[in-house]
């Protein structure tokens, strides 16, 4: 048995196979690099832990540390919907993942940027996500059947996404109220009788306190190609199983470069951590009704992780509209958009008036 090839960190983009030299690409069933002319797979060896950065000293040093995501790696951007695409020859960029449209800009060596300091490998193979797929066009009501024809499997592109995770410690001083129940009894005329009924009313004492929290990896994407809604329900992501970042987990697929910096995902994970704290807030009050009024967070210890996290992105046009369909590669969910057949939908309420029609003429015999 020949003694496994050593990766050239010079030249980590290319993975040649070690019995026929043709380039290796990342295989989920495999869990390694596959050769599809020879079949041979070469298991990835990585080293280290994925480690959380601080993030105010990374916002103090600036651009300095850029650098490209993996030696000669490409990058193109969709002159439709903006997204910067890196992917590695020979693997090419000819169709947009996000919004179907072909690329004809002309690439160019990828731009220097914050490289990702881990990675969740795809889990789920192409195959499979064609089947998670086609079960979800199957579940859809009232859609169109031209539309199985238009979203078939090579409208799915493998890609990972970037996201940032964030770590807070955070204490909180809130204001608010406290409600609690008291019950009177009241008396009413109903049809020249008095009666009696008791109420329940509300009764408000000022308050207020502070709260604490750490919040771990929270996930922001860092990507604005996604709708925000589609990514959220594809949560959650097993980041247990997160790998230190090798550009050989890339080898094979295509990764967004990230599109909404540091500092903007760190308020979007403060929107995120405000709706936590405010139902903290209302725990703390008590009482049987909560009210908040103000809430003051400081934050503290802050760390954050630049990863790439696997999906398969398709986008097709039916009827003058592009729609977008995600694939989580890790589990198989699926989330999208997608037309309805008028036609059907018109057939259907037709049918119900006609059984409608009927019943009344059987029944008003």
């Amino acid at each position: 048995m020949q003694d496994r090839p050593t990766i050239d960190k010079n030249n980590v983009s290319r993975f040649p196979c070690e019995n026929c030299g043709a380039d290796m690409g990342f295989d989920a069933a495999a869990g390694g690099l596959h050769c599809q002319y020879c079949g041979h797979i070469q298991a990835i060896t990585v080293t280290g832990t994925v480690e959380e950065r601080s993030y105010d000293e990374f916002l103090s040093v600036g651009t300095r540390g850029l650098s490209p995501m993996a030696v000669e790696a490409m990058q193109v951007q969709c002159s439709s919907c903006g997204a910067v695409i890196n992917f590695t020859p020979p693997e090419t960029a000819t169709v947009c993942a996000f919004c179907g449209n072909r690329i004809v800009a002309q690439p160019k060596a990828a731009d220097p940027m914050l490289a990702p300091n881990g990675v969740l490998p795809f889990l789920v193979t192409q195959r499979d996500a064609v089947a998670h797929f086609n079960r979800w066009l199957s579940s859809l009501w009232f859609a169109p059947s031209k539309l199985k024809h238009l979203a078939d499997a090579d409208k799915l592109v493998s890609i990972y996404i970037p996201y940032w995770t964030y770590d807070a410690a955070t204490d909180s001083d809130y204001t608010g109220q406290r409600g609690e129940n008291y019950q009177v009894t009241e008396s009413y005329v109903q049809n020249g009788q008095t009666k009696y009924r008791t109420v329940t009313k509300i009764r408000w004492y000022s308050t207020s306190g502070r709260v604490a929290r750490h919040f771990d990896d929270v996930c922001v994407p860092a990507t604005i190609s996604l709708p925000r809604n589609y990514l959220d329900r594809l949560e959650p992501w097993d980041l247990d199983a997160l790998s230190p970042y090798e550009p050989a987990f890339l080898s094979g697929h295509k990764a967004e470069a990230y599109r909404v910096p540091l500092d903007a995902g760190f308020e979007r994970f403060k929107e995120i951590a405000y709706s936590v704290i405010h139902t903290d807030c209302r725990r703390d009050i008590g009482g049987d009704h909560q009210r908040v009024s103000s809430i003051n967070t400081r934050y503290a210890d802050i760390t954050f992780k630049h990863l790439l996290l696997p999906i398969y992105s398709g986008a097709y046009r039916f009827g003058g509209k592009t729609y977008q369909v995600v694939v989580n590669g890790r589990t198989g969910a699926v989330q999208g958009s997608r037309p309805y057949s008028v036609v059907k939908i018109t057939a259907l309420v037709i049918a119900l008036v006609l059984v409608a029609l009927i019943l009344f003429f059987a029944f008003a015999d």
